[in-house]
């Protein structure tokens, strides 16, 4: 289609009334949309036909976001508190900014930067400026603590990629090539692909069980289990499974020693060291019988083009990091690494990875925490360790906090406990689009835009496109109210403190055509792209070069240029899973579920999502008969942080010996519809100090830790 004749189809007016190109930053699956606008306002939101990356493909969520950002919940004018908790009246922009930066500045001068803490969280994370701003903020102000979901999320396996090969960027399966292909800990029906970006995942997967296998190992029979074939595991043990297959597909000779001679370290050290952890021992921890342990890993290591993957199932148990790590060993030993239809890196026009890299804003850094010692990975702190740096004394102690659409209370282990440590705050404030459970106990809430509100490319996603793709959408609507973009909030904040030169000269957008226009598919490469490009293509572009257009050496960033299977923290890890006591009989391993219509805590206000599904504890029909628990029983799942009452499901879905609930739920803030709804605050019986979280990542314990559950009194 034409420029020409796409300029007749649609509009790229910001407000106009008609069709708007856009698309979804809800998830990483980024599927393209068309939204309707009348009157200034968007009426209706459809998939976009015609982007050839998703190809029509759009989720329940991407039209919702038209009545978040019509909302009469939504905060769209600066709010000051006057009062308690959720109180709130509405001042200018003037006044808001003005009183932030004075007091920020006070509390600066006093107590230098280290008093300055950031907290952002996953509604702004897909956006061009509004994920780019508070970091640009923290640099303006000399400032380096921030907390995130990372540690909940991905801390991980940023850390296991960056023992492994150095640095950085995410490595994921080649979906369109591969003949078989094994998914631990991960439902990519429901979450469409997380840290790998393929909008029409469905497809992909009937496509390769169409040409071989899809295996899926998982404790619950997920959505994605029931399609293909399930293997049934115990919560969090996903470890054990693959150490034992690794040992298996060496044990046969059937390791690929070419590529590891060639491109490896630490091998040697490495086999010796998962020898011990043969099938038998492996099934005892892990529910899986040892003959289907073995069957799975020569199966895997036989098959042409194979890949194992992983996701959220594999980051929160006691052994995350080593699990990562393995992971990428079991590709690599298996020779299903850096090849068609197998795992690897990606090309793109970005790369997250590369970027962080290149600005030396990667990395791990051990004892960063003051109160706790623990590590930051990436730059981030561990959630555990909020509550301590809020609220003990000593040099360094935050003493203003900046919300950028997190929302701590319901996603941070011990979550409920943290008002109290808010209380301690000289200066609080937030950007955001709701009055949430965390920032209703702010001195300010700021508004901020919807992803409909403001002009957009995925610069940070390009790195880990299955397809490689790029799009540029103007915003489709101009902000409700006096909403505004993160990036023009802090910016305004950092200049009347004198600080706007830490922002740059380049607007995001400009900011976002340099990248482009220097990186592998800009200027000097095939493709050329520019926003420039874009805009003339708003439906976006495939990249010419495709999947495989990068070298390898190029992604290694060890020194000696050769990936590292084998290290002292690999070490020490391996030793501490020897060590680790099995489960205790009889007891219950609790594990988090991601639900379709769901994401986190902040889209419960809208009628639609939140009307047909509910959230329920899962639990298999043996241990609820054990405890008297019927179907839709009310019960209390309690832990040594604390407890919480719930709807009970007696299912089949999950194995015995475990329970399964999602987080994200038990809404008291300033959204009516979520307030309504059933649920509770999972994070009020994590583990949440600092000795029960992974001690080398900081990861949070959040699947197959052990609850008591009992009828509710």
């Amino acid at each position: 289609m034409t420029a020409r004749a796409e300029a007749g189809r649609f509009t790229h007016v910001t407000g106009a009334d008609g069709d708007h190109v856009t698309y979804c930053r809800i998830c990483e699956a980024l599927c393209g949309m068309v939204a309707t606008v009348a009157g200034g306002r968007v009426t209706a939101i459809r998939p976009d036909r015609d982007n050839p990356h998703s190809r029509g493909h759009i989720c329940v969520k991407g039209p919702a976001i038209a009545e978040v950002t019509n909302d009469p919940d939504r905060v769209v004018h600066p709010l000051r508190r006057n009062g308690p908790p959720g109180s709130f009246e509405q001042v200018t922009w003037d006044e808001a900014l003005g009183d932030i930066a004075g007091r920020l500045e006070a509390i600066l001068a006093e107590h230098g930067p280290d008093a300055f803490s950031l907290i952002y969280g996953n509604p702004p994370a897909f956006g061009m400026a509004s994920v780019m701003a508070p970091a640009l903020f923290q640099k303006a102000l000399g400032a380096s603590k921030s907390f995130s979901p990372q540690s909940e999320d991905t801390a991980s396996v940023l850390l296991a990629n960056q023992l492994v090969f150095g640095g950085t960027s995410y490595v994921f399966p080649d979906l369109p090539d591969c003949d078989h292909l094994l998914i631990f800990g991960s439902n990519p029906l429901v979450s469409h692909g997380s840290l790998m970006i393929a909008p029409r995942i469905r497809e992909d997967l009937d496509a390769i069980a169409g040409r071989g296998r899809v295996i899926v190992i998982d404790p619950r029979r997920t959505e994605t289990a029931r399609q293909y074939e399930h293997v049934a595991v115990t919560p969090a043990s996903d470890v054990w499974l693959i150490a034992a297959m690794i040992n298996v597909i060496d044990a046969e000779g059937l390791a690929d020693s070419g590529f590891l001679g060639r491109w490896t370290g630490g091998w040697p050290a490495l086999r010796a060291a998962l020898e011990p952890i043969n099938p038998g021992i492996a099934g005892a921890r892990c529910g899986v019988p040892a003959d289907r342990i073995r069957a799975l890993a020569l199966d895997f290591a036989t098959s042409g083009r194979a890949a194992a993957m992983g996701r959220l199932g594999l980051c929160r148990g006691r052994f995350p990091t080593l699990t990562n790590a393995l992971l990428h060993a079991l590709n690599i030993v298996a020779g299903k690494f850096h090849r068609p239809g197998c795992a690897g890196f990606g090309h793109g026009a970005t790369d997250s990875g590369d970027m962080l890299d290149a600005a030396g804003m990667a990395g791990y850094t051990p004892g960063a925490s003051r109160t706790s010692g623990l590590p930051a990975v990436v730059g981030s702190l561990p959630s555990v360790t909020l509550f301590d740096e809020l609220t003990r004394p000593g040099p360094g102690r935050t003493r203003a906090l900046l919300l950028s659409g997190g929302n701590a209370v319901l996603s941070m282990p011990g979550g409920p406990r943290l008002p109290a440590a808010f209380d301690k705050l000289e200066l609080m404030f937030a950007l955001d689009i709701y009055m949430t459970e965390t920032n209703r106990h702010a001195h300010y809430i700021l508004p901020a835009t919807t992803m409909l509100e403001r002009d957009d490319a995925p610069i940070l996603f390009g790195g880990h496109m299955v397809r490689p793709f790029m799009q540029y959408c103007p915003a489709a609507v101009l902000p409700r109210g006096e909403a505004r973009v993160e990036n023009e909030i802090l910016m305004d904040i950092a200049a009347r403190m004198g600080l706007a030169e830490a922002f740059g000269p380049l607007s995001p957008t400009q900011a976002a055509d340099m990248l482009l226009r220097a990186g592998p598919e800009g200027d000097a490469g095939p493709t050329r792209l520019s926003i420039e490009r874009l805009l003339a293509h708003p439906h976006g572009i495939m990249l010419e070069s495709g999947r495989w257009a990068f070298r390898l050496e190029d992604k290694i960033r060890h020194a000696d240029g050769r990936i590292h299977l084998f290290d002292p923290l690999i070490a020490g890890e391996l030793e501490r899973l020897r060590a680790d006591p099995a489960p205790t009989p009889g007891t219950l391993r609790l594990f988090t579920l991601r639900k379709l219509r769901s994401i986190n805590s902040w889209m419960h206000n809208v009628e639609r999502l939140v009307r047909t599904d509910p959230p329920r504890l899962l639990i298999h029909p043996a241990d609820a008969a054990s405890r008297g628990v019927g179907d839709e029983a009310r019960v209390e799942v309690s832990t040594a942080w604390g407890a919480i009452v719930v709807t009970a499901h007696v299912t089949e879905e999950v194995t015995p010996g475990s329970v399964a609930y999602p987080h994200g739920w038990g809404h008291q803030g300033g959204w009516t519809r979520a307030n309504r709804t059933e649920g509770a605050n999972l994070n009020a019986i994590t583990p949440a100090s600092a000795d029960a979280v992974e001690q080398v990542s900081g990861m949070s314990f959040l699947d197959g830790f052990e609850v008591e559950v009992r009828l509710a009194l």
